[in-house]
Order: C-alpha cells, then sequence, then structure tokens
C-alpha cells in the first residue's frame, strides 16, 4: 500500500517536472516590412500593400514593423498616400524612419512626418521619431531613428541622445527581452561603404553590455539576410517590399524567460512571406 501510494507521488512529481517547462515556454511573432519606396507615380504599390494587409489578417502576427523608406522621396503627398494604404492592417503597427521618408532640407520635415504618421495611427500619437512598446510584459520593442534631420544621407547614424536614452531604458528593466529596430544595419547583409551606419562602434559598445539584446532588425540594403554576432544577438535584414515577389518577414521568437541566459537560449525563426 506505502508502495503504490509512494509510486503515485513519484508519477505526479515527473509530470510536473515535464509540464512546468512547457508552461514557461513562451511564443512572440511579429511581421516586419522594410523599403516600400511608397509613390503615387508606382500606383501598383497600392494594390500590394491591400494585399499585404490580407496576409496579415490571415497570420495575425502580435504586430507589425515598418522599416523605414516607406516612402521614394520625402513629399507630402506621397507620405499621405502611404499611411492611407497601410491603413486597413488590423494589427498594431509602427512605423520607423529611414532615409528618404523625411528630411528638412529639401522634403518633408520630421515634425510634419510624424504629424501626418499619428493622424492615421493611434499607436504613434506622440509624435516621437524614437520610442518603445511592450508587446507582452517579456519583451520590450525600442524604434531608433538613424536618418539625418536635414538633408538626405545613405549613412545612417544614431545620434548619442539615442543612444543614452536606449542604455537607460537596457538598465531601467534589466530582466526585459528586447527587439531593437532601426533602418540601417549594424551588421550588414554586404560591405558595402555607402550604406554604413557612422557611428557603429559607439553603438556597439553600448550593446556588448547588456545580455538582454536578441535581435536588431533593418532594411536599408533590399537584401535579406539573419546574422548571428559572437553574443548570439540576431541581425536581420530584410527584403524591399517594392521589388518582386513583393515579400515581407514573419518573425517566430520562441524563449523561456526562467531560463534564459543569453541570446542563444532563444528560438528565432525568420519566415520570408509573398502578399
Amino acid at each position: 500500500m506505502i508502495k503504490t501510494s509512494l509510486n503515485k507521488v513519484l508519477m505526479v512529481l515527473a509530470v510536473l517536472l515535464i509540464i512546468q517547462p512547457l508552461a514557461l515556454a513562451k511564443t512572440l511573432e511579429f511581421a516586419q516590412v522594410a523599403d516600400v519606396h511608397y509613390s503615387f507615380e508606382n500606383s501598383q504599390l497600392d494594390k500590394y500593400l491591400y494585399f499585404l494587409s490580407l496576409s496579415l489578417k490571415k497570420k495575425s502576427p502580435e504586430f507589425v514593423i515598418f522599416l523605414g523608406d516607406n516612402v521614394d522621396k520625402s513629399k507630402e503627398e506621397d507620405v499621405i498616400g502611404f499611411m492611407r494604404a497601410i491603413h486597413s492592417i488590423r494589427e498594431p503597427y509602427y512605423i520607423v524612419l529611414g532615409k528618404n521618408d523625411a528630411h528638412g532640407f529639401s522634403g518633408v520635415p520630421k515634425e510634419d512626418y510624424l504629424d501626418i504618421v499619428s493622424t492615421f495611427n493611434r499607436n504613434q500619437d506622440d509624435n516621437k521619431n524614437y520610442y518603445y512598446f511592450k508587446p507582452n510584459s517579456d519583451i520590450i520593442c525600442v524604434i531608433l531613428d538613424d536618418s539625418s534631420d536635414f538633408a538626405q544621407s545613405t549613412h545612417g547614424e544614431i545620434p548619442d541622445e539615442q543612444l543614452k536614452w536606449l542604455e537607460n531604458l537596457l538598465i531601467k528593466y534589466p530582466k526585459r527581452l528586447f527587439l531593437i529596430f532601426h533602418h540601417t544595419p549594424l551588421v550588414p547583409p554586404r560591405v558595402e561603404y555607402k550604406y554604413s551606419m557612422n557611428n557603429s562602434e559607439n553603438y556597439q559598445n553600448l550593446l556588448k553590455k547588456y545580455n538582454n539584446i536578441l535581435l536588431i532588425s533593418s532594411g536599408q540594403y533590399h537584401q535579406e539576410s539573419v546574422q548571428k554576432d559572437d553574443r548570439g544577438v540576431r541581425h536581420i535584414s530584410a527584403p524591399a517590399f517594392k521589388n518582386t515577389p513583393h515579400s515581407y518577414q514573419l518573425i517566430k521568437i520562441d524563449y523561456n524567460e526562467n531560463s534564459y541566459k543569453s541570446p542563444s537560449d532563444v528560438g528565432i525563426t525568420v519566415t520570408n512571406i509573398k502578399v
């Protein structure tokens, strides 16, 4: 009788040991769209952005990131046209600034660009070019702006002000996992000096101090790539949506917050989806 009871207790403990890790395992899935280069001169993009909204409805990601160069030229009518074209997307979406989007010297100033964005997008109603949001209680998504304020430039550069803000955020939330998004890749898919990030060394030195950054996603190069650095951080470059076959990326993150020690502990799957 005692032996039977002991066996039952051992069986229950064994089941609990199996179930507990499964219960702690979590998944986050989101979509990212890069380099739409919207223009009224390219009427086909309205059609493909509508197809994008239909595809996203089927896939049901938790949120969508537009990774910059959302318009081909910094014109107010194109910014408004782009925001109208994506307004049918039901999922929460967030806008990253790219080199083509806003520059005061010969295009739409950033303040005006962000005013237009906030008019259409309830998720960005505070007119900030860099910000963060929390898709769940474990993860923080950071949007940075590496574009020039005044004249269009092919080089990205994240100002010291944003790097300091990012570090304060990492200090404030040491137990959260971070996803970072900006237009210019820190680790590019190919060597091409004209698209490089100017202050990449300062940025790299900051990131090396923290082990809770899972990925950095960007566009710019119109080339898909997933690279893992020596710390396990994934550097993801997305294909240009404007180019055939008009695709975006679905990114799935599988993690366990209680057993997390480094970015290498996290499973990240990147899938290209043709609209």
